[in-house]
């Protein structure tokens, strides 16, 4: 239970080979490849022999890859969007498949003229689509001059002249008046509450006078230039409408037949994110026209598991594969850290990665915290209710085949089931409710007792944090400050624990002048040890006394524990509470609206206890835990992968 112990790997080939093992060092998802053009100390043999080598270029076929997605992408979302509804979509269902098997059963040729077939379609089917809104534009403006009785473009004569128009209905009355009083005929052609469709006829020795008018009161002329009626015109559209929805419908049916294709396009797109993950290294490893060679970290003992796996593909003669220890330099700048634990508690690493990963060298902090928070959540929780209903969902919810991310924090919350079943029968609190046996604690009668477990529980794991501390000193060989920022503290809080129990507990004088003895001792090493350390003593003194001054940092770690008594006792009072108001409810209204509610609240509780436990309770790792001996900075593990968007890929010989 520790940072995994990593080796470099080189691997040498012929490059006819490069693909076959690339793609099968990715579905190993064990070795992360690192870049021979990087300008370090470790990459100085690559300018030595291989000086005429350039990083190749990939993004050409990144970008046919990236188009290729994206097709894929707005393919599915088109067919479910525009595909009939009596159709059923078949998506891919997630399961553990082995890449190499993937890639073998892709026929390449084959979705390519699926994929033009699907762009077909949706060509069609939105130029048809823009038809009909052209239509339906078209028919919406005929419609308000459907009763124009004559064809304009016909109309000649000597004497008189016509004009279509539009007017807003304010500036109606007024227009109206100025034709009458200019005595040119007019005839309102349609009317609705937002335009007044008219036409005129006059004279033409009154065209500029109606021109004027047109002007003055910002009339709209319509212009229609079709040799026959609108009302003929509206019935060849509304004929064409009718043409284009039922070809419409054939296309949503031929688009809903595809809909058992999104299964295909889903694995394709899989694999299109496991070549594109290929592509995106192209320019890390070297590869000319003889030879392929790339360098990459690995778990040491993954090694040979790797070379079995990769000779399943590539016989053992066409490569040459060895490890070696990484130099200081690559330990100090370069080397990924991996977290190794145990199935209980790697869910828990979750943690560790929010915060910061280790670095390789660094002691990994998730053991050793997670029986301190599996203890603290459920006691921030506390109720077996709560603990049995998140035990059920997360176990149905297991029983599915999960993406990885989903399925940690899935197992995270089930452990986290149990300290929380456990400490709400220490309560005695099922859902607010209580069973008729006297509890262990109870919530309202020993709220001092639960105050002084929760700081004792802080004082252990602030103890065991300073034990880590001067264990990492120990580690570089700094014995000095093993002792003043970790056993001298231990000591203060030894000595301050046997002295106040000497004094408070058991009333005797000899145990509390041995805890102020080891106190005081512990203090004055805190004070002299950066004397030691140091060339000015003064300066060494000064700092010693600032460090001792940190005590009051301790008081304020300890102070910080009480919130598992606080939010334990608050989230059980609060499901009480709301047990109590539905308990006040007439018998009808309990057993139909309050049964409704108690989901209702009880829900609100649950998340609220939950969410609080979570944030809390890593909080309490962070601050006062991880603050005594942790630094972190590593760098995270990134081995070549696949995406894993639908398909879980699993090592398969």
């Amino acid at each position: 239970m520790a940072v995994s112990k990593m080796s470099k790997l080189t691997l040498i080939a012929p490059q006819g080979y490069s693909e076959k093992i690339l793609s099968t060092v990715q579905g190993f998802q064990g070795v992360e490849i690192r870049d021979l053009f990087q300008q370090t100390v470790s990459n100085a043999w690559v300018a030595d022999y291989f000086n005429e080598v350039e990083p190749l270029a990939s993004q050409t076929e990144l970008t046919k890859i990236e188009d290729q997605l994206k097709a894929i992408s707005e393919a599915i979302q088109f067919i479910e969007r525009h595909g009939s509804s009596k159709e059923k979509s078949f998506h891919l269902k997630r399961r553990q498949e082995a890449l190499k098997v993937l890639e073998e059963t892709f026929d390449e040729t084959d979705f390519l003229a699926e994929l033009i077939n699907i762009q077909d379609l949706e060509k069609n089917f939105l130029k048809t689509e823009k038809k009909r809104q052209t239509l339906q534009e078209e028919e919406s403006l005929l419609q308000k001059w459907q009763s124009l009785d004559f064809v304009p473009k016909n109309y000649s004569l000597y004497s008189t002249n016509f004009f279509l128009g539009s007017s807003d209905p304010e500036a109606w009355e007024r227009v109206e008046h100025q034709m009458k009083k200019q005595q040119i005929y007019y005839e309102v052609i349609h009317s609705d509450d937002q335009t007044i469709h008219f036409g005129l006829l006059y004279l033409r020795e009154k065209n500029e006078l109606v021109q004027e008018l047109i002007r003055q009161f910002s009339i709209n002329a319509f212009r229609y230039d079709l040799p026959i009626l609108p009302k003929e015109k509206l019935a060849e559209i509304q004929q064409a409408s009718l043409e284009l929805i039922e070809q419409q419908k054939l296309l949503t049916r031929l688009i809903g037949q595809k809909k058992v294709m999104i299964e295909k396009l889903e694995l394709a797109e899989e694999i299109l994110l496991a070549k594109k993950n290929r592509w995106l290294i192209y320019h890390r490893f070297i590869k000319n026209e003889r030879v392929f060679l790339l360098q990459g970290w690995i778990e040491t003992e993954m090694f040979e598991t790797l070379k079995v796996f990769l000779a399943e593909s590539v016989d053992l003669t066409n490569f040459y594969i060895e490890i070696e220890e990484p130099s200081d330099f690559e330990i100090e700048e370069e080397i990924p850290t991996k977290l190794k634990n145990n199935r209980f508690v790697r869910p828990f690493e979750m943690l560790t990665e929010m915060y910061s990963l280790p670095k390789y060298h660094e002691v990994d902090p998730t053991p050793w915290f997670m029986p301190f928070y599996f203890v603290f959540f459920g006691m921030m929780v506390a109720d077996a209710g709560y603990g049995a209903l998140m035990l059920v969902v997360t176990t149905i919810t297991l029983r599915t085949l999960l993406p990885r991310g989903m399925e940690r924090f899935m197992q995270f919350f089930q452990i986290l089931a149990v300290p929380t079943m456990l400490w709400g029968l220490i309560y005695n609190s099922f859902f607010g409710f209580s069973f008729n046996y006297q509890p262990l604690l109870s919530t309202s009668n020993d709220v001092i007792s639960i105050l002084i477990l929760s700081v004792i529980f802080g004082v252990i794991q602030i103890f065991i944090g300073l034990g880590l501390a001067a264990s990492e000193k120990i580690k570089v060989k700094n014995y000095l400050g093993a002792i003043s920022d970790g056993f001298a503290w231990q000591g203060i809080l030894t000595g301050t624990i046997v002295g106040g129990l000497g004094k408070i507990v058991m009333h005797s004088q000899a145990f509390f002048t041995v805890g102020v003895v080891l106190a005081s001792f512990s203090a004055l090493l805190i004070v002299i040890t950066p004397m030691i350390q140091s060339k000015s003593k003064l300066q060494g003194l000064a700092s010693g006394a600032y460090n001792l001054y940190g005590i009051t940092g301790y008081i304020g770690d300890l102070v910080s524990y009480t919130r598992l008594m606080a939010l334990g006792i608050s989230g059980g009072s609060i499901a009480a509470a709301f047990n109590m108001l539905v308990s006040y409810m007439p018998p009808i209204a309990r057993f139909s609206v309050g049964i409704l509610l108690m989901v209702i609240l009880h829900g609100l509780n649950i998340f609220l206890s939950l969410l609080s436990a979570y944030v809390h309770g890593a909080r309490l790792q962070y601050v006062e835990f991880f603050g005594k001996f942790y630094e972190g900075g590593g760098r995270a593990f990134r081995p070549l992968k696949t995406e894993e968007k639908y398909v879980n890929i699993k090592q398969e010989k």
